[in-house]
């Protein structure tokens, strides 16, 4: 992994607005600043953005003061490929997280998205790639501040996870609990297999018994079938019996619903019958009365004649009245007309005299008012000056206020100077670096007090200057106010002025229609009185009254025939009625007959049926009695099959596991075989899972790592310490009860002797950690199958001596060509000439800033 490009958002001590810092080109690189700057939080940003951790367990702790998101964006190569991780943090409610990767596709010139649908799934992509996790990564690539001895203080078990990690030995583990899960299955069968075997043998056992069980069912079955023949044979005889004594019960049930519906038609006829014969009772009634209804019919035509002459009449004067009525109230609505027109006119001839009065009377305010606004406006002018002036002061004042500062501070330069040569802790000029003499100190020391002394001139003069700005200052705002005060009167004014000219043009307009108002009034005046207004419409009406008195319309004669009308108002109904049942006689007589001939066919038929039923009812009388029979016998037959069927399952069941014996001889020498397979997979996956574990592969793959781990730290070492320490890697410790254990002690040699690490402290400890430190890196490079090209290396010069850095900084140059980015992180300047780039960190009032030197 090789960073390209950081860029950060309040993260940390980093505020916004920041340039993405470049790493492309750099390969020793010094981060300098001092401490609390925000060195150490540009690599925690780096595992933040990669593993969501840092050196707080907090990821709302991350986010910069007063701020309620951060960002951090990390773009880096990887194998030939360029990654891009995005990691934010919303600091509100319960917190909300997000995290994007992103690979760059060369063919499309874009980021090809790789963020899967969850932060944890997202995260898993990002450590496949880097084939590392967090902790892997801090405990060899980052040598942390505080935490250079982040490997070599462990305990030795976790000195053995981390080697573990490192080697990418994880997958043995995953190969032997693979083989211990195998071997449970084969051992999980095996057990089953001896059980099954143990149930075969029993079955086998009892086949003696089977056989007996064999010859007695076949027995028990014989007898059973015969009898349930026997008894299946009597049966078949009832059935029959009954089967023919319910065809006939079958045919007088059909009989007797037969004759009941015959019987309810002979009712209906009966019915049909008496009702013919009632209408043609009534038919010759009607016949009687023949003449009278007649006469009754003729004098009805005549009337209905001599109304409906009358309605004629009607029918042609209605229209007419109509007509009337529309003209007479055109007639009204024209006079309607006129007279809301003399309405409107009167009222705008009263109000144009109104406003005409008023023309005088707006042209002196109009003069009035102009002649203020006029007089504000200039003041308005004045006021604009006097701002003008104000914000002139205003930058004089600033002015003077920098210089004030810039004076002071050289007075404070001047002031320092000064007391470094009176106390003597210095001698040498502060400004050449020259050394001085008595004379020499004399004369400087009288030059800065003269400096000091215009110095003090000068803050006197900015001061005075700045009073008499304060004094012009404070009047012109007093008359500002003042013209604020007055100029609120301007726009009320703006706005008077514009109604007075509203006002006064209506006015002038309004004495200028007066003439024509005055005579469109006396004109309407004149046609109400002579009623002087719709003469077409007039005519109209006289023409149509005259009509209307020529159709002699007599409407007491028109109810009198209505009357008459009403009078013979059934006449028509038994005249139709009449004729009718002149039409119907025939046929109602024809069909009296034939319903009577009906009749006499249906109760001889009705006669025949009854004496059938009885003949069919003496003969079903026995079927209960036969069904009866039927039903014990088929109880009877159905309990000897139950007992055949029983006889039968038992004797095949005695069959089947007499034959099972004999099938399960040869399943047990199978079963045996496959025993043995078992057995001998059992014995292969225990020694597969021994080979994987700890002890196994594991062990022989850390055995052969530590000569390569202990022959890298020692030769960094030596330059370290000019030859004078060692490291050595012990697996074994012996027990002060006897024997050993397994272990991964670090033991360090010097002039002085062997001892464990935990006896070096200071400086010394520092060496022996940084080169462990750097070994794991370069091993972690060549062994894990990380692609790790760059090594992060935290503050760690603090705890050696001027020769002790040296031999760091000559450690750092030696190994710089195994990494493609070399980052060294430190607080003391004179070491950031011993890099060729430098990123300074420095802490302003909004946050860290870095720059590229």
């Amino acid at each position: 992994m090789i960073p390209y490009k950081l860029r950060l958002q309040n993260f940390l001590s980093y505020g916004e607005d920041l340039e993405p810092l470049d790493f492309s080109g750099m390969h020793l690189v010094c981060l300098i600043g001092q401490n609390g700057h925000g060195k150490s939080a540009l690599l925690d940003a780096v595992t933040w953005a990669l593993w969501g951790k840092a050196r707080s367990n907090s990821d709302d702790d991350l986010v910069h003061a007063g701020r309620s998101e951060m960002q951090v964006e990390f773009e880096f190569s990887l194998e030939g490929r360029r990654y891009n991780v995005v990691r934010k943090r919303l600091r509100s409610g319960r917190g909300k997280s997000d995290l994007e990767l992103a690979v760059w596709n060369e063919t499309e010139s874009a980021w090809q998205p790789l963020t899967e649908p969850s932060i944890r799934a997202t995260q898993s992509r990002i450590d496949e790639a880097l084939r590392m996790d967090y902790r892997t990564f801090t405990n060899s690539a980052f040598l942390r501040q505080g935490e250079a001895d982040a490997f070599t203080s462990k305990t030795p078990g976790e000195r053995k996870d981390i080697l573990a990690t490192i080697l990418n030995l994880a997958q043995y583990d995953a190969y032997a609990e693979r083989a211990k899960e195998l071997a449970r299955q084969a051992e999980n069968s095996v057990q089953i297999m001896q059980q099954g075997l143990k149930d075969i043998e029993d079955e086998i056992a009892r086949k003696p018994e089977y056989e007996t069980q064999v010859k007695s069912s076949s027995v028990a079955e014989m007898q059973a079938r015969l009898l349930m023949q026997e008894r299946e044979g009597n049966l078949s005889a009832v059935r029959l019996e009954v089967q023919d004594l319910a065809a006939k019960e079958a045919a007088h049930r059909d009989l007797a619903n037969r004759t009941a519906q015959d019987r309810r038609n002979h009712d209906e006829t009966v019915a049909q019958l008496q009702t013919a014969q009632t209408q043609l009772a009534s038919v010759d009634a009607l016949l009687l009365e023949r003449a009278e209804i007649e006469a009754n019919f003729t004098a009805l035509q005549a009337a209905r004649a001599e109304e409906e002459q009358w309605s004629e009449r009607v029918r042609k004067l209605r229209p007419m009245e109509q007509q009337n009525q529309e003209l007479q109230r055109q007639l009204a609505d024209a006079r309607r007309q006129i007279e809301n027109e003399a309405a409107l006119v009167g009222r705008d001839l009263a109000q144009a005299q109104g406003r005409a009065a008023t023309v005088s009377e707006l042209e002196v305010r109009k003069a009035t008012t102009s002649g203020e606004i006029e007089q504000l406006e200039e003041r308005q002018r004045q006021s604009q000056n006097r701002r003008e002036r104000l914000a002139a002061l205003a930058a004089e004042r600033n002015r003077l206020e920098s210089d004030r500062r810039d004076i002071e501070t050289e007075g404070v330069t001047l002031r320092d100077r000064l007391a470094m040569l009176r106390t003597g802790e210095t001698a040498a000029c502060p400004v050449c670096k020259q050394p001085l003499d008595a004379n020499g100190q004399q004369h400087l020391e009288m030059e800065y007090e003269q400096q000091m002394e215009d110095l003090r001139a000068r803050v006197r003069e900015a001061m005075d200057g700045q009073k008499e700005l304060t004094t012009e200052e404070r009047e012109l705002q007093t008359a500002l106010q003042a013209d604020e005060r007055e100029l609120k009167r301007l726009s009320a004014l703006r706005r008077q002025l514009a109604e007075i000219d509203s006002s006064l043009a209506q006015a002038q307009d309004a004495a200028q229609t007066l003439p024509a108002l005055q005579t469109r009034a006396d004109e309407l005046a004149q046609l109400l009185r002579d009623e002087n207004y719709g003469q077409a419409i007039r005519t109209k009406v006289a023409t149509l009254t005259k009509q209307m008195s020529e159709l002699a319309y007599d409407e007491t004669a028109h109810l009198q025939a209505r009357a008459r009308l009403t009078e013979l108002s059934g006449a028509e109904r038994r005249h139709m009625s009449l004729e009718e049942a002149l039409k119907q006689e025939k046929s109602l007589r024809e069909r009296a007959e034939l319903l009577q001939a009906r009749c006499q066919r249906e109760e001889e038929r009705l006669a025949a049926d009854q004496a059938r039923l009885q003949e069919l009812a003496a003969e079903i009388a026995g079927l209960p009695a036969a069904r009866q029979r039927q039903q014990t016998l088929e109880q009877e037959a159905t309990q000897t099959r139950r007992n055949w069927e029983q006889a039968q399952a038992q004797m095949i069941a005695a069959q089947q596991r007499l034959q099972a014996c004999e099938n399960l001889e040869t399943t047990r020498k199978e079963r045996l075989r496959e025993l043995m397979g078992f057995r001998d997979k059992v014995a292969r996956y225990r020694q597969l899972q021994e080979a994987f574990g700890p002890r196994g592969v594991q062990a022989m793959i850390i055995e052969a790592a530590l000569p390569e781990l202990e022959e890298e730290a020692n030769r960094l070492l030596n330059q370290l310490t000019d030859g004078r320490m060692s490291v050595r890697i012990e697996t074994q410790r012996d027990l002060k009860g006897g024997g050993t254990r397994e272990t991964l002690d670090i033991i360090i040699s010097d002039e002085l002797g062997s001892r464990p690490y935990e006896m070096y402290s200071g400086g010394e400890a520092f060496r022996a950690d940084l080169a462990i430190r750097i070994a794991l890196s370069r091993l972690l490079a060549r062994r894990a199958g990380a692609a790790l090209q760059t090594l992060f290396i935290d503050e760690g010069f603090g705890t050696q001596d001027a020769h002790g850095r040296e031999n760091l900084v000559d450690a750092i140059h030696t190994i710089k060509d195994d990494f493609a980015l070399v980052l060294v992180i430190t607080h003391i300047d004179e070491l950031k000439d011993q890099f060729p780039v430098r990123i300074q960190i420095v802490k302003e009032e909004t946050g860290s800033r870095y720059a590229v030197v």
